[in-house]
């Protein structure tokens, strides 16, 4: 702990009181001493409390990431008069970073996560940079997890302490792995354990690949940032999946690795069709009000959790055989805690309230999107729609969408009513979460969920 201040290590010190874990602070010590303090020690992550000599504070990062034996997790706190410097930190080695004033609540979550990742990288002996090699029958040298020919695999060791974090998060599995292999043009598995199929998509966080788990013939999604500076939002993205686990609506989290300086998330594959391509091959009405009701559930217990998900749109939500729907893509989600000084909108044009537009996003914001997809779901048609070449300095925040009655006169005053509400402008008129929108739905139409509501 480098500069923190005596009540931020107290805080620390009472996060780490469960676990085998030594925690210690450095006050004013010079770069010259820093050899020293790394000498022989098994660092599983490193937090920095900057101040306003920035330049002297990003070559501390630099010299203190260079000293790490194993690229474990550097985190920076910073106060929000030097918010301007935060991406010279990343560039110079920072994994993520928290802006003042903490919120102990959300700083233990970010914080475990970011310990649990520094422990499964340190207790490998993949990242001591000796894995164990097993000769198979043919006296060829192995990597690999497991290799056929022999049944034989590596050996990862995970300390009691990582163990203790897992308990302590509320989850039999840890998400963590060490070090991985990145996937290259020669099918060479994540990892030595997820052997790279075929490219889903790119976008514009990074790449996505479908894998198979060598040996369970599992498969799963890795999610693959760009480049190291957008190690962020996987960590954040993990820190919401690990809040949100035991909704059945979550797309679950199966590990995170890193390779080349990037976290890499590897999450289940949920195999079904988005909710347009089910929309366009004419589903019932009974089909529609107990997808968005499954939606509702979801949203409402991530706004319990205060995460809003900022990106809620029909191609995000994947629909499985049995009708079971998954809430996708977490990359622009955020704690509503988190201070942050980057007010660029976030999200999808045609789903983007008022206020995330100017990027102001709200747990009301995500109502906003929810409202949309209802009255999608209710006219097959959206209420509104923005030009993406205008988009973001020509866009008309002043938006108030056709009530739904007037195109089709099936829609009841009391459906009409719930989405209009989530549609309103005016925050204040607005339903302020998923919850009250839900509530609200089920008290005026208590029959949603049948086929009553939404026309055929």
């Amino acid at each position: 702990m480098f500069g923190l201040t005596e009540a931020e290590e107290r805080l620390i010190r009472r996060l780490t009181r469960p676990f085998e874990i030594e925690t210690e602070s450095v006050k004013q010590t010079g770069f010259k001493d820093y050899p020293a303090l790394f000498h022989e020690k098994e660092i599983a992550l490193v937090i920095i409390h900057v101040n306003h000599d920035h330049v002297r504070e990003v070559e501390k990062i630099r010299r203190i990431r260079k000293l790490l034996a194993v690229p474990v997790p550097l985190l920076v706190l910073i106060s929000s008069e030097l918010s301007s410097n935060i991406y010279r930190y990343l560039k110079a080695g920072a994994d993520d970073y928290i802006v003042m004033p903490l919120n102990e609540e959300s700083f233990a979550m970010r914080f475990y996560v970011l310990l649990e990742c520094g422990q499964a990288i340190l207790q490998t002996e993949y990242a001591r940079g000796a894995p164990e090699r097993v000769e198979s029958d043919n006296s060829q040298k192995i990597d690999g997890a497991m290799e056929e020919s022999t049944g034989k695999k590596l050996s990862y060791r995970y300390a009691d302490t990582l163990e203790l974090i897992i308990g302590y998060l509320q989850e039999g599995l840890s998400f963590f792995a060490p070090k991985s292999q990145f996937p290259s043009g020669d099918g060479r598995p994540i990892f030595h354990k997820w052997k790279p199929l075929r490219k889903l998509a790119t976008g514009g966080d990074g790449v996505i690949w479908l894998v198979q788990e060598l040996g369970r013939e599992r498969e799963a999604v890795a999610k693959i940032p760009h480049s190291p500076q957008m190690n962020i939002n996987s960590l954040r993205a993990a820190a919401v999946l690990k809040r949100l686990v035991y909704h059945p609506n979550i797309v679950h989290l199966i590990e995170v690795v890193k390779d080349d300086g990037k976290f890499i998330l590897i999450q289940e594959y949920v195999e079904g069709v988005t909710l347009p391509e089910l929309l366009a091959s004419n589903i019932s009405s009974g089909q529609k009000e107990s997808l968005f009701l499954q939606l509702l559930s979801v949203v409402a217990y991530a706004h319990d959790h205060k995460i809003i998900h900022r990106d809620i749109k029909p191609d995000n939500i994947m629909v499985q055989s049995d009708g079971r729907l998954k809430l996708l893509d977490f990359g622009s989600a955020n704690e509503i805690s988190w201070i942050d000084c980057n007010l660029s909108p976030e999200g999808t044009l045609n789903f983007m309230s008022p206020e995330q537009l100017e990027g102001r996003a709200c747990l009301a914001s995500d109502v906003w999107a929810l409202g949309v997809i209802l009255y999608l779901l209710a006219l097959n048609r959206l209420p509104f729609y923005q030009d993406n070449s205008s988009y973001p300095m020509d866009i008309d925040l002043k938006m108030v969408a056709v009530p739904p009655g007037r195109i089709r006169e099936e829609i009841s005053d009391q459906l009409e009513q719930v989405i209009m509400r989530a549609l309103e402008e005016d925050l204040e008129r607005r339903y302020r979460n998923a919850s009250e929108f839900r509530d609200d739905l089920l008290k005026r139409t208590p029959d949603f969920g049948n086929g009553t509501q939404i026309p055929q």
